[in-house]
């Protein structure tokens, strides 16, 4: 089974730390278990990159080289390049985020 390389992006870890800081605020227990099972879900791509779906609002622009897996109310957001998984974002599934994912998205071809 081939392995993956899983890669950070800047954005992703501060979406990550964000997150985790947030909940960290309200309750320390579940922003640990957050983190570890975000972590875990992340990592898990190593072996299985392309068992997210594409992004159905980056598809519909044509963009269909972006995954996502979805975890509670978070949508992970990467990419797969030669034996690479760039992670890109993290972002709540509860906000209208299409204007926020494609301008970010976009960016990062740049």
């Amino acid at each position: 089974m081939q392995k993956y390389t899983v890669n950070w992006t800047e954005d992703a870890v501060s979406d990550f730390n964000n997150i985790i800081d947030y909940i960290f605020r309200e309750n320390k227990t579940n922003a640990k278990s957050t983190y570890l099972a975000i972590k875990e879900q992340c990592q898990d791509l190593d072996y299985f990159p392309l068992r997210g779906r594409v992004v159905p609002e980056l598809e519909a622009l044509g963009f269909t080289n972006y995954r996502e897996i979805i975890y509670k109310r978070w949508r992970i957001i990467y990419s797969v390049e030669n034996k690479n998984i760039y992670l890109l974002l993290i972002l709540d599934c509860r906000q209208d985020i299409q204007e926020q994912l494609v301008h970010r998205i976009l960016n990062h071809e740049n």
